[in-house]
């Protein structure tokens, strides 16, 4: 039987969610609840898929699901497949009711209150019309978005080489980290902070699976600096800024994020060292696919944005 042509005709739309999210999730049991579907459900799918192909998708352990070599290849294309399937029912609707383009795109909480808005604002210049969708949240969240073509493109860091497959990355300016804490804070008045100071006092750090919490690690390893005051983990930037202006709790952030609180004087930067937490970011997309003019625009002002961003760092 030939595989390649039975599968391609018999594949359905709801194969190709399957995959996507049991890619996403990496536990099928989370891949099932997110399509509101059971688990059995979602392995029957799923053998039912593979079966067509000849191929396994995915193995299977304790600890969750990791995509084959052959799962790898078709996450590459299914993703950006269903973003233009999506495209093409939208134009069809838009031939019989006009619309305006509609753009989703997804950030990192720093480049959410930096280059994206300085570039939306420039894009509607052009494009007064254009609908947004914009989704917040971590790197590793967005980055399933844009494989499953719910994204255009996505502002953040760049991931594991292993993630990377199908998707391509674009340096855009470097970021530091940076540890503010509350005006009057006893460490505020110091006029050089080194690490070790920071130990007794409560630590804000970022979530474990971030890029920049592994920046901060390493700088804490790399000085002996121990957490002896506690931690709190969060990715809430509002929970953050609100309990470090009323305690005397330490917060590691990217500068992006409170470049304004630290203008206004809500917040005060200490004067430790954290050149070595620097890091890329930038704009990930799709390798594949042809993308609308809409897109190729914002991409043109989310250059130009950055580029005004890192001259002014380097100035």
């Amino acid at each position: 039987m030939d595989h390649d042509l039975t599968g391609w005709n018999r594949t359905k739309l709801r194969h190709l969610h399957c995959v996507l999210a049991i890619a996403s999730h990496g536990h099928m049991g989370r891949a099932a609840h997110a399509l509101g579907i059971s688990q059995p459900a979602l392995s029957k799918t799923l053998s039912e898929f593979e079966d067509m192909l000849g191929v396994r998708l995915f193995t299977r352990s304790r600890s969750g699901v990791v995509a084959t070599e052959a799962g790898q290849v078709l996450l590459g294309y299914a993703g950006s497949s269903l973003r233009t399937l999506r495209e093409g029912l939208d134009h069809v609707s838009s031939a019989v009711r006009p619309e305006a383009p509609t753009i989703a795109f997804g950030a990192l909480p720093t480049v959410a209150q930096t280059v994206a808005p300085e570039a939306v604002r420039m894009f509607r210049q052009k494009w007064p019309a254009t609908r947004f969708k914009v989704h917040i949240g971590v790197n590793a969240e967005l980055l399933a978005l844009l494989k499953r073509g719910e994204i255009d493109l996505l502002l953040g860091r760049l991931a594991d080489p292993s993630e990377m497959l199908g998707v391509s990355y674009e340096h855009l300016y470097a970021e530091d980290v940076v540890i503010v804490v509350r005006p009057g804070h006893p460490l505020a008045r110091m006029p050089i902070v080194e690490p070790h100071a920071l130990s007794p006092y409560c630590m804000m750090l970022p979530l474990p699976s971030t890029a920049i919490r592994h920046s901060i690690d390493s700088f804490l390893i790399r000085s002996s600096t121990s957490i002896e005051g506690g931690s709190i983990e969060t990715m809430s930037d509002s929970f953050a800024r609100t309990y470090v202006q009323s305690s005397d709790a330490i917060w590691f952030i990217a500068v992006g994020t409170v470049e304004q609180d630290i203008a206004r004087g809500t917040l005060v930067r200490l004067a430790c060292d954290t050149r070595h937490t620097t890091g890329s970011v930038g704009l990930t997309l799709r390798s594949d696919g042809v993308r609308p003019q809409v897109v190729t625009e914002l991409i043109d002002c989310i250059r130009i944005a950055a580029a005004a961003r890192r001259h002014a760092r380097e100035a």
